[in-house]
């Protein structure tokens, strides 16, 4: 098992991935939204989809690892304190956006939906599932991207009691990759509600959990990550992510993104422990964007939205240079927004959650 003590691990890259898997959420959300701003909509929703799937493999890994480490420190895992940190990472962000989505919908005079109480209660996925399959308005407006925050909440609900109780974290781990690969064929093949698939889908706990097994290969020196750290293999890697950025990618069956997770694992490994890797990640622009991928991600449906407002009726005419002015001054106007909501929001939250840390990551040098 690797050695680590109780200073800060370094693990670079990181943040680059979330820069890309955010940017990839934004680009989509202004592409399916353009009819905000009185131009036709570019369907491209698998690059947002995928990008969070990102979101999912970078954090099975990453909170297993820290997990893994903490127990071969301590013994054991301090789940009051985990949950701890999870709050004052997510909580705060999740129900301040949440405030003013409801007060502008509120000034705008928009129905608020009465499934707010899933939202409230970190079920956002189940209004999704309902709004994806059958294409009734069941989300709040604004608030349709937090299924994939509930998921995650869904998730690390019971993934340290897990890791706490049991001796063969890899053996569960597999368990439950396979287990959840397994009921979504069920659903599949004998035909179930369109519902109950649509949200088991959206579910993504497949793809935590194989975080969750390369974090324990990793942390275990396998020879199968070494294999991996071949440069085929993040060629291959990268090489999807290629395909998905032009739409070109999709499997179409019950795993293209536990396949998709599976290289974007193969990317994570690569930038935190090869030092020969094809691509690095590791600089200021990424590291930035990395750090307030939060607030990228959360903000985004309603700044495209709000700057919608303003454009469509300065400008009007539908051209490709038009729709670059759309996208760049979107996008700028998101992290001008992410970046005010990280430095004057979310870091006392930050500063309050390193308290309750015991292994402390960096993701950059920077």
């Amino acid at each position: 098992m690797r050695e680590e003590n109780n200073k800060a691990i370094y693990l670079p890259g990181l943040n680059g991935i979330r820069a890309i898997a955010a940017i990839s959420v934004i680009i989509s959300h202004i592409g399916i939204h353009l009819d905000y701003f009185g131009f036709k909509n570019i369907r491209a929703y698998s690059l947002a989809d995928y990008g969070v799937t990102m979101f999912f493999a970078l954090s099975g890994f990453l909170i297993t690892y820290l997990i893994l480490i903490e127990k071969r420190l301590y013994q054991k895992i301090n789940i009051r304190q985990f949950y701890i940190r999870r709050v004052l990472r997510i909580w705060p962000l999740y129900f301040f956006y949440m405030f003013i989505t409801l007060v502008i919908l509120l000034l705008l005079k928009f129905n608020v939906d009465k499934n707010l109480i899933y939202y409230i209660f970190m079920i956002p996925n189940y209004p999704f599932a309902i709004t994806t399959a059958t294409g009734l308005a069941s989300t709040v407006m604004f608030l349709g991207h937090y299924w994939s925050v509930g998921v995650e909440e869904q998730f690390y609900a019971f993934w340290p009691w897990i890791m706490n109780k049991t001796k063969n974290l890899l053996l569960i781990s597999i368990s439950l990759f396979i287990g959840f690969i397994f009921v979504k064929a069920l659903l599949s093949i004998f035909h179930a509600n369109v519902i109950v698939i649509t949200f088991f889908h959206y579910t993504r706990f497949g793809c935590l959990a194989l975080g969750g097994i390369f974090a324990f290969l990793y942390v275990n020196d396998s020879k199968l990550i070494q294999i991996l750290k071949m440069k085929i293999f993040e060629i291959i890697a990268w090489s999807v992510f290629v395909l998905v950025a032009f739409n070109l990618y999709g499997l179409y069956n019950i795993i293209e993104h536990e396949v998709f997770a599976f290289f974007t694992l193969i990317i994570i490994v690569n930038q935190i422990s090869n030092p020969k890797r094809v691509i690095s990640l590791e600089n200021r622009v990424f590291d930035y964007l990395g750090k307030i991928s939060y607030g990228l991600y959360i903000y985004n449906p309603l700044m495209i939205y709000l700057v919608s407002l303003v454009m469509k009726n300065i400008i009007k005419v539908e051209s490709e240079m038009n729709l670059v002015i759309i996208y760049m001054v979107t996008t700028i106007s998101i992290i001008f927004v992410a970046h005010l909501s990280y430095f004057y929001f979310e870091k006392p939250f930050l500063r309050l959650k390193s308290r309750f840390t015991t292994i402390e990551s960096r993701s950059s040098k920077i």
